[in-house]
């Protein structure tokens, strides 16, 4: 809604209701045709963003330079006013490119009755706030694209940069899947290859006997077996005759055949430990568990150049899944004899 165009006030009035030079019933009228009329709350807008250029400027002398300081700038929102553009025309003035200073010959343009009712330097100041506003518009705009596109390259830059290395987990986490395939297959291998070679190590042990009415002298000899046997079971507190095993010339290896009295672990390694000095003499690779419906005994495969004629233990540890740590499972006893 608008009123009528006569009882409008002019650039001289509305400076005058910014800085409390007006009497107190013009103030009112003033404060009801600002929020009523959409014309006069535009040129009042106008108008105070002129008043604050000339005050940054230092045009504004006198009573009005004081009224400015006193009344306006006792308002805090005014204030932030004030200080925002105070910063913008900083940015302008060194954004914009040095003024060439204009021919003396040149015709200065014309002065209307609202421009010269204004404050000194207030108009001239308010055209050239008014085109620096819209260089500096574009200038904003500019700089907030800029802004766009490198946050946008950063991010996409972020997104490849996580998708690689996502591509280089995955690749390491395959490549431990089929490495640990792999030494299950081993272990698996070697945990048949020893259980057929306990079971062929027990097909040859029975003793030939002798035929009636050949002599011990004329016995063809017994080949010499590469490979023996020996059933071990856990050591207890009970005391129980030391299990002796013989051991021919000839013999590369020895097989253990360790009996288990709970098959609670996943993987096994066996130590062969010298009672006499402490120390391990032969360590064993971890074996993986037997199926606990085939067997609960746990073949192992000692080189029998190192076993000596003395007593022996066999310490069998175990992990109750890969990578736990080692827990004692049980310890045997046997006497070697060679």
């Amino acid at each position: 809604m608008s009123l009528p165009h006569a009882s409008r006030p002019d650039n001289q009035q509305l400076v005058r209701y910014l800085l409390g030079l007006l009497p107190e019933d013009d103030v009112e009228r003033l404060d009801e045709m600002s929020i009523a009329d959409d014309e006069v709350a535009w040129r009042l807008r106008t108008v105070e963003n002129d008043l604050v250029d000339a005050y940054l400027r230092g045009t504004l002398t006198g009573e009005m330079h004081e009224r400015f300081e006193s009344v306006y700038l006792a308002s805090p929102r005014r204030r932030q006013k004030v200080e925002f553009a105070g910063g913008l025309l900083r940015a302008v003035d060194r954004a914009s490119p040095p003024e060439v200073e204009a021919p003396s010959e040149a015709v200065p343009e014309p002065v209307t009755e609202q421009d010269a009712s204004l404050p000194r330097g207030l108009s001239s100041i308010g055209q050239t706030v008014l085109r620096s506003r819209g260089a500096w518009m574009l200038s904003a705009a500019a700089a907030l694209l800029l802004c766009a596109s490198g946050a946008l390259l950063v991010r996409n830059l972020q997104v490849v940069r996580e998708l690689n290395e996502s591509r280089r987990e995955r690749t390491t986490l395959s490549q431990r899947v089929t490495d640990l395939e792999q030494q299950l297959k081993n272990q698996e291998a070697a945990h048949a290859d020893v259980i057929d070679e306990l079971e062929r190590v027990r097909t040859l042990q029975p003793v030939v006997q002798q035929p009636v009415g050949i002599r011990p002298s004329d016995r063809p000899a017994a080949p010499a077996l590469t490979t023996i046997a020996l059933a071990l079971s856990p050591m207890t507190r009970s005391a129980e005759a030391v299990a002796t095993l013989t051991i021919p010339p000839g013999t590369e290896r020895v097989a253990f055949d360790l009996r288990l009295e709970s098959n609670e672990f996943v993987l096994y390694r066996a130590a062969l430990r010298d009672p006499a000095t402490g120390l391990i003499a032969w360590r064993s690779n971890e074996v993986k568990a037997p199926p606990i419906l085939e067997s609960r005994s746990l073949p192992i495969v000692v080189p029998a150049g190192i076993l000596k004629a003395q007593h022996y233990s066999i310490e069998l540890s175990g992990r109750r899944r890969a990578g736990a740590d080692e827990e004692m499972a049980a310890s045997y006893a046997f006497k070697a004899v060679r």
